[in-house]
């Protein structure tokens, strides 16, 4: 089917033209200086459209750019905008409701390291959950693994300057899916320090028409990785706290891409060697896959972004004995681990947890208006390390369980059951947390009474309780969970 000519959009990209035609390379223009080459980027992240590029061909094919379907091109400060009623609900959605992932506690038994810590999402898990995937967050499976999929759609454009008219001269458009996984070793150029993570990208499902399906197109994919340290006198600039690594750009033909759709790359965080004297060393990274076309006498106006992704590196040597003293992770999903009431190894706190979130003017201590948070990411706990490298840590964790047992030890106190012990005094939540029992003495004075008694105890199975714990403190090591960083402990059958 020959590209018929395109009036709709003809009078706007004429007139960019006009404005371009200055400063665009000799590639760019023809021997007819009457006529100019253009390259339209669009990066977009919508499951209809992720599983269904043609859509995207037909559309532009028929109207000349994708401004029905509620598209906008992409920009110099990220991928296309969406917009419409559609994507206005679906972002106030994500924004009223952060994103977690859940463990199941069974994966840490008697406290023991899981032999694949990791447990990275595959290709295949990866596309079953394609439309979390294909939101602009993507998915995150769990605190190691992250998948994104976006389409890459580039309509290119002859434009006559007298008169304005613009015909579509070819497309290009695949579905390109990129999984992350986090680290806990250091990289192979610093491995003393330097922590990482690392990326696949693959592009896939490639449908080129008129000048695209030529051999002279070419594609480079690069990652770029923009770096923050939360300590604002950690001896680094913040270029430093996330930087492409070696593996950083791959550049194919649109032949090669088809033949191998893969590209590596990795990312690092610089930090000194770990040590309770450099504290945490935490720094972020937002990360995104930047797409660059190479096609003959075709003017690409600016470098297209993938939707942006997050991580946090860590040096933190609290975490304890069996876990890395330094890692990786995709922090943007409130981290999780379940109790279930059906494992019989922890039913009775699972069973103690559910019952004091669902009915807490039941429980012991006695209050009005109790509340008792940490069943979803709207609500978490935030978690308060035990380790003896942390003292004033320490002493709080050690306060809240002496509030906790010490009302275990009053008349107020229900006697415990008959047969099942021996018992130990189950406390919600966990003397881990700042929420812990002891949290009224830790706030101003003028709030205190709000948080007094904010707990529920329990007589429980001494070994089902202690189970319990090691199961949580393994994980609270293993997915890296900070100093006041927030989770959730949903309860499930």
């Amino acid at each position: 089917m020959t590209p018929r000519p395109l009036t709709a959009v003809a009078t706007a990209l004429a007139a960019a033209t006009l404005l371009l035609l200055g400063s665009l390379p000799a590639q760019a223009q023809s021997s007819d200086t009457r006529t100019t080459y253009k390259v339209v980027p669009y990066v977009i992240s919508d499951p209809a459209l992720v599983e269904h590029p043609d859509k995207l061909v037909e559309e532009v094919k028929e109207h000349g750019d994708l401004d029905r379907l509620g598209i906008k091109p992409a920009t110099e400060n990220g991928p296309s905008r969406i917009t419409g009623a559609k994507a206005a609900r679906t972002k106030a959605a994500a924004q009223a409701t952060p994103a977690g992932y859940v463990v199941d506690s069974s994966r840490f038994p008697r406290g023991s390291v899981p032999a694949d810590i990791f447990d990275y999402a595959t290709r295949d898990q990866c596309d079953d959950n394609s439309e979390a995937a294909s939101a602009d967050a993507g998915w995150i499976k769990n605190r190691y693994s992250y998948c994104q999929k976006h389409v890459l759609f580039m309509p290119a454009f002859e434009c006559g300057i007298f008169p304005p008219r613009c015909r579509l001269s070819g497309t290009y458009a695949s579905t390109n899916t990129l999984i992350g996984y986090g680290k806990t070793s250091g990289y192979e150029s610093n491995p003393a320090s330097s922590r990482w993570a690392d990326f696949r990208l693959s592009v896939d499902n490639i449908l080129t028409t008129g000048v695209f399906s030529g051999s002279g197109a070419d594609l480079e994919a690069s990652i770029e990785c923009e770096g923050n340290y939360l300590d604002d006198d950690f001896p680094e600039t913040d270029e430093n706290a996330c930087f492409p690594g070696l593996n950083n750009e791959t550049e194919k033909s649109i032949n090669e891409w088809r033949r191998d759709s893969g590209a590596h790359f990795d990312v690092i965080s610089q930090a000194s060697e770990p040590d309770i004297s450099h504290g945490a060393q935490i720094g972020t990274g937002v990360f995104h896959i930047e797409y660059e076309f190479d096609l003959p006498w075709y003017f690409q106006a600016l470098d297209t972004e993938s939707p942006e992704g997050g991580m946090r590196f860590d040096s933190a040597v609290y975490l304890g004995p069996g876990n890395s003293r330094m890692g990786s992770v995709f922090d943007r999903a409130v981290p999780g681990m379940a109790y279930r009431l059906g494992d019989a190894a922890v039913a009775g706190v699972a069973q103690h947890i559910d019952d004091a979130r669902t009915d807490p003017d039941s429980t012991v201590p006695p209050r009005a208006f109790k509340n008792l948070v940490g069943a979803t990411p709207v609500a978490p706990l935030h978690r308060l390390p035990g380790s003896r490298l942390m003292p004033a840590q320490r002493a709080r964790v050690i306060d809240n369980r002496n509030v906790s047992t010490g009302f275990c030890g009053t008349i107020g106190m229900p006697p415990q059951p008959p047969t099942g012990g021996p018992f130990d005094c189950d406390e919600y939540p966990f003397a881990s947390t700042y929420e812990g029992a002891a949290r009224f003495k830790y706030e101003p004075a003028d709030q205190q009474a709000q948080f007094r008694d904010q707990f529920s105890v329990r007589w429980v199975n001494r070994t089902v309780n202690r189970e319990a714990g090691a199961r949580l403190g393994r994980w609270y090591g293993v997915d890296r969970i900070l100093d006041h960083e927030e989770f959730f402990l949903p309860i499930q059958p």
